[in-house]
């Protein structure tokens, strides 16, 4: 047991060096100042041993069964409390305590408010966290703070937290509307409104209510930005950072911050924290990079732990469970209805324990908002809202700075300080209902690989599943019975969250991926088994890419809505074409408008595309394969072109055969089946134009198609070779098979052509699965000059899980209505016509749950449009100026 303790304590440093063997080293019993000697009022004498209410600086020791009550507003700034039994606050006048530290034994209990007890709101509580001199950097630094390890309950007077705006404000506005009354919004509260600018992370705006009126709130300023959005059913957010409970550091950013406290949650799991405030805590800082150890680069294993001065160290964040423990069949956390403003670092943080986050608000946070750290976490995070999370110094710049990418820190496995609203270490914990504005990195992240931690065995990931927790039996993992890596976890639920103003708006990395050798671990019945879900999605107004895909496999994105309207050419909708993004892979439901790229199709794998509508610049970016082969359904999609860009392409189908590196070596080689049923397509198959029989994929035996940087990457069997030579040779070539003579050209496809499916053979190499790595030694021996040796199998049949009815979904809302059209005769037995202030306009027809079930395109204002097909009923009607970029909608009866 001693050990057991030993090892808690030291990875709560994050060192494998111990400085102190406990937190409760921080007031020995021997050197309280003041000892609580009777149960009672802090400015009782009675209560206290000898009599003497504690002093400056004083030490305050509660002892167990004793209860110590904050009666008032105590001026006395104390240097510490360590709360064995029990302190509480009273409920029925204002109370306030300056405090450097508290730590609290496993017996202790404190207590602010009760469920059945709340403060109730016209009584304040405030904590402060003083600074009385500089943290000694090379001790554990559990001081200036809370150090719980007891039971913890604070109740604050219940508020509404945030809520969505029914209209979006524009500068000079001095009263917002919002979609619902709000619950205990007061005259004086600070709110924030979202902002919209994608090329400007901070541009929400702080406000101070004036008056509240049901769901209108006036200002007492006007606000100086607009907070516009590019739909008429999307609308930004209102968060209230305002409580009555609060706990703030007395001083915020001097001595680069380490004058802040912290909240460490530690030891069981009995914590309900509700309605609270906590403002300028956090110093662990994310603008640079931890230093309380590293890994050694120069260790041949990586395995080497090195100190490192410690002036930034890991783990002190606004509110942080720290390893309480991933127990499905214990009690959890709760942390409802709170505020987190101001931190340097992390906002709210579990760290391997079970907690559940729900309605909660992140403001102005550097790191990230939302954590789970070590990937073996369990609980949820939902409905909560996470704005402006920037890191000033290292926001994610894509393509151009290795700094900023999310493993740039890797080195001392710092991680989420990018600026990330919601950062997910692996997939135990739900994540429902989540906004994420203004995030200089990602919305959301996945990145479920396990830490590298001391205080573990060396040279392994220290974080994993019990199978238990998924009802899975122990020897799913024979090689390491009872461990389930973080990768192989199924995402338990990812639903209706909604990302914007971000660079990215959702990213995985190392999700399920055969990228590491430790799938070879894993009973193959389970892995074959492993898929992920992401249900409900909504970006808009992102700088970069609207859903990224990097070492992903075995993944479901369904009802994805991403939309843009800065015609920025470099935007990406969904970018899947990592050539680690493979194995099967689904989407559903998706609709991308405004991007300059809508959709970079994956390069490997089963992926199934089906239904839904993409109008952007190019809405199909088509690379050729590069680790495996490909079996690629695109089903009941509708096509449009954005205006915005110049040179749309339904298509875009590109063949790159230079700088292989990232490659297998043969992957020119690899079958590539790609199959089109929508619009004017059924079921027929797409050809690159460079699966013609007489191309030459590798014109040389040189760089860059050969030879990289001096180090052969393919074979020279392979170079100067037609693709029927490679044929007669091989039984391959380019793509699986030759272009077919009677194939055609089709509008909108660029770079290659059509024809009716029929079931060609198509061979794979067999050294695809013996040379994932680009080792040119097993290829060569496969290879043996031999195309039977070669050739492994045709390319295996597979039946696309995809949707047999196509009604994309939308977020359209029957209640809404814009009144600039009109649209007659409405009722309507069949015609109609709209009229308005258009140009040429795209009209979309709705059922009344939003199911998209008609749409015309390049219409004017006097078009007339047939719905006789459709079954009597109310619709709502869209009209989208193609040009000027916005929206009418109006509901309409159609009669027999």
């Amino acid at each position: 047991m001693k050990n057991l303790l030993l090892t808690f304590f030291l990875t709560i440093n994050g060192m494998y060096l111990l400085y102190s063997q406990s937190p409760l080293d921080l007031l020995p019993l021997n050197q309280a100042t003041h000892v609580v000697a009777n149960s009672g009022s802090w400015s009782n004498s009675n209560t206290w041993q000898g009599g003497n209410l504690p002093t400056s600086l004083a030490k305050v020791f509660i002892p167990s069964g004793k209860t110590l009550t904050i009666d008032g507003e105590i001026s006395t700034r104390i240097k510490i409390i360590r709360i064995q039994g029990k302190m509480t606050f009273s409920t029925s006048v204002n109370t306030s305590l300056k405090v450097e530290t508290i730590v609290q034994d496993a017996s202790g209990e404190l207590e602010i408010g009760t469920s059945n007890n709340p403060i109730p709101s016209n009584i304040n509580c405030k904590i402060t966290i003083i600074d009385e001199g500089d943290i000694v950097l090379s001790n554990p630094q559990w001081e200036k703070g809370f150090m719980m390890m007891g039971k913890t309950t604070a109740y604050g007077a219940a508020k509404t937290s945030w809520t969505r705006l029914a209209t979006n404000p524009t500068s000079g506005a001095s009263t917002i509307t919002l979609e619902n009354p709000p619950s205990n919004w007061e005259v004086g509260d600070r709110i924030v409104i979202t902002g919209t600018n994608p090329k400007d992370a901070k541009s929400d705006e702080v406000a101070t209510i004036q008056s509240v009126s049901g769901v209108n709130i006036t200002l007492t300023q006007p606000l100086s930005k607009d907070h516009t959005t590019p739909a008429p059913d999307l609308f930004v957010h209102a968060a209230n950072l305002s409580r009555n409970i609060v706990i703030e550091s007395e001083s915020g950013n001097s001595n680069n911050g380490l004058d802040r406290g912290h909240i460490m949650f530690m030891g069981n799991q009995a914590v309900d924290i509700n309605f609270v405030r906590v403002h300028k805590m956090g110093r662990t800082r994310k603008d640079i990079q931890v230093d309380d150890w590293f890994i050694n680069d120069d260790d041949d294993n990586g395995d080497e732990f090195v100190d490192g001065p410690r002036t930034n160290i890991r783990g002190r964040y606004s509110i942080h469970f720290h390893r309480r423990g991933v127990n499905l069949a214990s009690s959890p956390a709760y942390v409802r209805g709170c505020s987190v403003e101001d931190d340097p670092g992390w906002a709210y943080v579990n760290h391997s324990s079970f907690v559940h986050f729900e309605n909660n608000v992140s403001y102005n946070v550097i790191g990230g908002g939302f954590q789970t750290e070590s990937g073996d976490e369990i609980g949820s995070f939902a409905n909560n809202i996470a704005i402006r999370t920037v890191n000033p110094v290292y926001p994610l710049r894509m393509f151009d700075d290795d700094l900023s990418f999310p493993d740039g820190r890797e080195n001392s496995q710092d991680f989420a300080f990018q600026g990330d609203g919601f950062w997910i270490h692996g997939g135990g914990v739900s994540v429902i209902g989540n906004v994420a504005s203004g995030s200089s990195g990602h919305g959301f992240i996945y990145w479920p690989e396990g830490l590298v931690e001391p205080g573990f065995p060396t040279g392994t990931f220290n974080n994993s599943y019990v199978p238990s927790n998924l009802g899975l039996s122990d020897n799913i993992n024979p090689s390491e019975p009872g461990v389930l890596a973080t990768g192989w976890y199924p995402i338990q639920n990812f639903q209706n969250n909604e990302a914007y103003s971000s660079t990215i708006g959702l990213a995985t990395y190392y999700l399920h991926t055969t990228f590491f050798a430790d799938v070879e671990d894993y009973d193959p019945n389970y892995i074959a088994g492993v898929h992920s879900t992401f249900d409900g999605f909504t970006a808009w107004n992102i700088d970069s890419l609207g859903i990224q895909l990097n070492f992903t496999e075995r993944v479901t994105f369904k009802n994805v809505r991403l939309l843009n309207n800065d015609a920025d050419n470099t935007s990406v909708g969904i970018w899947a074409s990592h050539f680690r993004a493979q194995n099967k892979q689904i989407f559903e439901n998706i609709d991308i408008k405004g991007f300059g790229t809508g959709f970079a199709l994956p390069t490997n794998g089963q992926v199934t595309v089906s239904c839904g509508s993409l109008k952007n610049g190019t809405n199909l970016y088509l690379p050729a394969v590069q680790k495996n082969y490909r079996d690629m359904l695109l089903h009941g999609l509708v096509m449009e072109s954005d205006p915005a860009f110049s040179n749309p392409m339904d298509i875009k189908m590109v063949a790159n055969f230079t700088n292989p590196d990232d490659r297998f070596p043969a992957y020119f080689l690899l079958p590539d089946k790609i199959i089109l049923d929508y619009g004017p397509f059924s079921n027929q198959r797409l050809y690159f134009d460079e699966q013609a029989a007489g191309f030459v994929p590798l014109p040389s035996d040189s760089e860059p198609y050969t030879v990289v940087d001096g180090e052969r990457y393919i074979l020279s069997q392979f170079a100067a070779k037609s693709n029927q030579q490679l044929q007669n040779d091989y039984n391959m070539s380019f793509g699986g098979s030759l272009l077919p003579s009677d194939a055609v050209s089709a509008t909108g496809i660029f770079g290659g052509k059509i024809r009716s499916w029929q079931n060609e053979s198509m061979n794979i190499p067999k050294c695809i699965e013996s040379a994932p790595d680009a080792d040119l030694d097993v290829v060569n021996a496969c290879i043996n000059n031999s195309a039977n040796n070669f050739v492994k199998s045709s390319l295996p049949a597979y039946a696309h899980p995809f949707l047999a009815s196509c009604n994309t979904a939308t977020s359209i809302d029957p209640e809404f209505e814009a009144n600039c059209m009109s649209l007659y005769p409405n009722p309507t037995n069949g015609r109609i016509k709209i009229d308005g202030d258009f140009g040429r306009v795209s009209v979309e027809i709705f059922s009344s749950n939003g199911s998209l079930v008609q749409r015309y395109s390049n219409q004017n204002s006097t078009s007339e449009m047939d719905l006789g097909n459709l079954p009597s009923g109310l619709y709502i009607v869209r009209a989208t100026d193609e040009l000027k970029q916005y929206s009418c909608i109006q509901r309409l009866v159609k009669m027999n």
